[in-house]
């Protein structure tokens, strides 16, 4: 049963990929990640309205906030570890595969920002500036209304490569320690931070411990990036040298502990700069943001994962295997 059931966890991370490339995202009407914001966004709702009330206000956020974002963590986790459990026991190995693929594959994208970056290369490629500022603003906080062309492309590579961290490798690094509640820990615990882990007046003391939680979940994954995108870029012909030697300058430019790292990789790799005006600049403008930069960034990330999988997901599923940490998990 060991070798069975290790077999049947790489299988499911193939079936996921597999579903992510066919089907993309489920509705929103059944997406679990969506469900899980309408949770964050009602609890976080009953906490700022209760504070009102409160002479230790900035406390009681900082207090609620944080037993939100662990208590939901944990609720999420449990929760999908007992339904992976009931399928692996009550419907036999075949349902466990099917029900943790779908799951897992809620937990990263691969075909989705491909789907909203090629969105926005397509109005630019028509010259139709505004619909792809638009398209833009889906996917990006900053103000898009006055972006330049050069200043959207930009935007969309850095949205890559973050995404490569955030979307991709995380939630499958946590689904190789964990399986599937792993993942879901993950997403949850980014989910929390996308919707609450700000530092405006609003969300600052509420949002704290998501903010927390996320930078130190992704900061393993983060560091661990480099290592795949710069083989990615060998592979793909591009400037890996300067990828490294940028990372090195530039990966601490940007506010967030984890974003800079892969964001500065793919900026020296590419030869040019990414810009978040009056925030941070990566790397050096040697050769001009163009459409095909951006296409090039997202092949990249693309090799980059099937080299996560390949060469570091996998060995390290099997390892866990020699040591029974399956047996451990599934109560095999």
């Amino acid at each position: 049963m060991p070798l069975e059931i290790v077999t049947e966890i790489i299988s499911i991370i193939f079936v996921a990929i597999l579903i992510d490339i066919i089907l993309g995202e489920p509705p929103n009407r059944i997406h679990p990640v969506v469900m899980i914001g309408r949770i964050i966004n009602f609890f976080t709702k009953m906490i700022k309205n209760a504070s009102r009330y409160r002479k230790d206000k900035d406390n009681f956020e900082k207090v609620m906030g944080s037993i939100l974002a662990i208590g939901l963590t944990a609720t999420v986790s449990l929760v999908v570890y007992y339904v992976s459990m009931q399928s692996l026991f009550l419907l036999g190995i075949i349902f466990f595969v099917i029900v943790s693929a779908t799951l897992l594959k809620t937990t990263f994208s691969i075909r989705a920002m491909d789907h909203h970056i090629k969105e926005i290369l397509v109005e630019l490629d028509r010259n139709n500036l505004d619909e792809a500022r638009r398209n833009l603003s889906k996917i990006v906080s900053r103000d898009t209304q006055n972006l330049s062309e050069a200043r959207i492309i930009s935007a969309c590579i850095e949205c890559v490569a973050e995404s490569f961290v955030d979307g991709i490798l995380s939630p499958l690094f946590y689904y190789g320690l964990l399986s599937v509640p792993g993942s879901m820990m993950y997403r949850t615990i980014n989910t929390l931070d996308s919707m609450i882990g700000y530092k405006d007046e609003y969300h600052n003391k509420v949002g704290w411990m998501s903010a927390k939680l996320d930078t130190i979940i992704n900061a393993i994954p983060a560091r661990l990036s480099p290592v795949f995108l710069i083989v990615s870029m060998m592979v793909s012909g591009q400037d890996w040298k300067n990828s490294i030697k940028i990372c090195k300058r530039d990966y601490q430019n940007t506010e967030s502990f984890n974003a800079g790292v892969p964001m500065s990789i793919m900026a020296g790799g590419l030869n040019i700069q990414l810009e978040k005006i009056d925030h941070y600049k990566l790397g050096d403008m040697k050769e001009q943001l163009t459409i095909q930069k951006c296409k090039t960034s997202i092949k990249i990330t693309k090799i980059a994962t099937l080299i996560f999988i390949f060469s570091f997901l996998i060995p390290i599923i099997m390892i866990l295997n020699y040591f029974d940490w399956w047996t451990i998990l599934f109560g095999i």
